[in-house]
């Protein structure tokens, strides 16, 4: 009975003495500032040549600049609040060969303000206007989150380039914590 009892308190403190490690839990989008560190958009279309009905294909690169945008995600309730700006430079191809450049501010405050939560790896937008927007999760760790989606092709119309029909766009934009 007393070697029993020996081995009942060896297996105790070996229980006791191992601890096993909690798992990491799931990043956390909200309770930060995310900065914006990469804007990037493709897209399509088509363009008229002038004085006739003919169309031609058109591909539209916008790449960030000059970043100076953060988002802020608040809980309870899931808010999101874009502050600050950053310069899109949007380049127009025309059937292959370069047509036109162009430098596109764009304010924080006057971009997005509305609520989020995430889905099915998507974060779903909805903002002050209740246009939705949903960008997959393509990478979320605890201080980086890159997302990409289909911004609205009826956007492109704010761009100053007439005669010229976009059809299909992607968008991926790029966020660090601070």
């Amino acid at each position: 009975m007393k070697n029993l009892w020996y081995v009942a308190l060896f297996v105790m403190i070996l229980f006791s003495g191992c601890s096993v490690e909690d798992e990491p839990g799931e990043p956390q989008l909200a309770g930060g500032v995310w900065n914006l560190e990469s804007a990037n958009v493709q897209a399509s279309g088509t363009a008229l040549i002038p004085g006739t009905q003919n169309a031609v294909p058109v591909s539209i690169t916008g790449t960030g600049e000059d970043y100076n945008m953060s988002v802020v995600f608040g809980e309870d309730p899931n808010t999101v609040m874009a502050e600050g700006d950053f310069v899109f430079f949007v380049e127009v191809s025309v059937a292959g060969i370069p047509f036109s450049d162009q430098r596109f501010p764009v304010q924080g405050t006057e971009t997005f303000a509305g609520t989020w939560e995430i889905s099915n790896d998507q974060l779903v937008m909805v903002d002050s206007d209740d246009d939705v927007f949903e960008m997959e999760i393509l990478e979320f760790t605890e201080n980086r989150l890159r997302v990409s989606g289909m911004p609205n092709v009826m956007d492109f119309q704010e761009f100053d380039m007439e005669g010229v029909t976009v059809s299909e766009a992607t968008a991926e934009f790029i966020l660090v914590r601070q």
